[in-house]
Formats: structure tokens, C-alpha cells, sequence
């Protein structure tokens, strides 16, 4: 719908920006995919003009990244954008984006990250705090840290993991006990695996049968079925076909 009015067209374009600087204060950078469905946008131009008006502002910056391995636009905030959405009772000052500092690894994962989190709150997840964050480490006391945490509609917490590359069945083992072990605290209750194709799906899934036990305080634990039920493995297709509303 158009907005005729000048004062209210400003005020959206104003709070859009500062959706924006909210997500990129978490996240410090995001690509065009991921800030196109953090705005449910239809199409290109509504979001190439926000982001123009941002950066003419100096509250983001844009960066392109054109390597053999990757080739890729990224926006990411800046001190001045941050100094718009921080608030006074912030653990810190948040990172601002730094381009010299994105590897091609991380970039990645960071975005597999971002688009679990979009696609999860689309459908009714919310309280999500990364891995990462200040906030998980003081929150949650535990030795290995997922990609985040967030709760689903009916108030079931889950931990978050973004895949691209398997690890070794030793990490898997020591992983798998860990979050069993946090399922028993309670600090969440099932583990999502997103993962961007079925080929890393099968592999993960595979990966996941060959390991037959937990070690816990030096004893082994055998995994039976309602251990496995923690582990949900879902590309990404199959997670934005995901019914949240009536998840068990």
C-alpha cells in the first residue's frame, strides 16, 4: 500500500532503519539474501534504496568480497549506527563491522547462522541469543557454545547449530554429550541442525549413527532412541517448511 502522507512515509523509512541497526548490532554484517527476508520484502528496490539512505547516513557500510571461493556483498554497521540502538544497560559496546576481519569460514557460518535465526522467527521463534553474545556466556555455563539459542512458540528452548562441514566423530561424540548433558539442566531441550542440502544431511545424519555412546563423568553412556530425539537435522528448505505450531 502507498503511503501518501510525508510524515508517515519518514517515520517507516525511520523505524525500517532502525530494524535494520537492531539486527546488524547482533550481528554486526548480513548479505542481501538474509536482510530481504529479515524485511519480507518482495522485491530488490525497497531494500537497495534502505540500505542507500543508511550508508549515505553513515550507519553502514557496504563491502564486496570477489575471491575464488567467494563472491559476495555484505552491509555491516558502524559506530555511528551503533550509537543509534545501544541502550544503557548493555554489557559493552557492541562490535562494529570490520571488513579485515571476514574469512571466507566464518562469513559463511556466520550467514547459515543469520538465515536459521530469519527463518525461525518468521514462524514464531523468538528470545534468540547467539553463541557468540556476552549474554549467552554469563546465561548459559556450558563447555561447548551452539551457533545460538532461541524459543519456539509454545516456550520450548532450543540450541541452534549452522552445518556446512562435517567434523570428526570424536568432536560429534564430545558434542552430543554436552548437549545431553545441558538437556538435563534444562537450559534447552532439543538441538536443530540446519544444514544448506541434503548431501551434508545425510552425511551429519550418518555421522550421528556411528556414534554409539556419550562419555560422562569417564563412563559410557549407550544412546538409545530418546537420546537421538534430541538431534533434528533439516536443510534449509526443510526448515521454512517447518510447522513451529505443532512441533514435538
Amino acid at each position: 500500500m502507498l503511503i501518501y502522507d510525508y510524515s508517515e512515509r519518514r517515520a517507516r523509512n525511520h523505524e525500517k532503519i532502525r530494524v535494520l541497526l537492531n539486527f546488524l548490532k547482533q550481528e554486526t554484517y548480513s548479505s542481501f539474501k538474509n536482510l530481504m527476508l529479515l524485511f519480507d520484502f518482495k522485491n530488490h528496490k525497497p531494500l537497495y534504496l534502505l540500505l542507500a539512505k543508511a550508508i549515505s547516513l553513515g550507519l553502514v557500510q557496504k563491502h564486496e568480497i570477489n575471491t575464488r571461493m567467494v563472491k559476495i556483498s555484505l552491509w555491516g554497521i558502524t559506530n555511528d549506527g551503533l550509537s543509534v540502538v545501544v541502550t544503557p544497560h548493555e554489557d559493552g559496546f557492541p562490535a562494529r563491522f570490520e571488513p579485515s576481519k571476514v574469512t571466507g569460514w566464518t562469513l559463511m557460518q556466520r550467514l547459515d547462522r543469520q538465515l536459521a535465526r530469519l527463518l525461525l522467527e518468521k514462524k514464531g521463534a523468538y528470545g534468540w541469543i547467539s553463541g557468540a553474545d556476552s549474554t549467552f556466556r554469563s546465561r548459559y555455563k556450558v563447555y561447548h557454545r551452539p551457533a545460538g539459542v532461541i524459543t519456539l512458540p509454545d516456550g520450548t528452548v532450543i540450541a541452534v547449530e549452522a552445518e556446512r562441514h562435517l567434523k570428526t566423530k570424536a568432536r560429534y561424540q564430545a558434542i552430543v554429550t554436552q548437549h545431553l548433558i545441558t538437556r538435563t539442566q534444562k537450559l534447552w531441550m532439543y538441538v536443530f541442525y540446519i544444514v544448506p542440502d541434503p548431501q551434508i544431511k545425510r552425511a551429519i545424519e550418518r555421522m550421528f549413527n556411528s556414534v554409539k555412546y556419550a562419555i560422562v563423568s569417564h563412563q559410557r553412556i549407550p544412546l538409545e532412541a530418546k537420546h537421538r530425539n534430541v538431534f533434528r537435522v533439516y536443510t534449509v528448505e526443510e526448515l521454512n517448511r517447518l510447522d513451529l505450531n505443532n512441533y514435538k
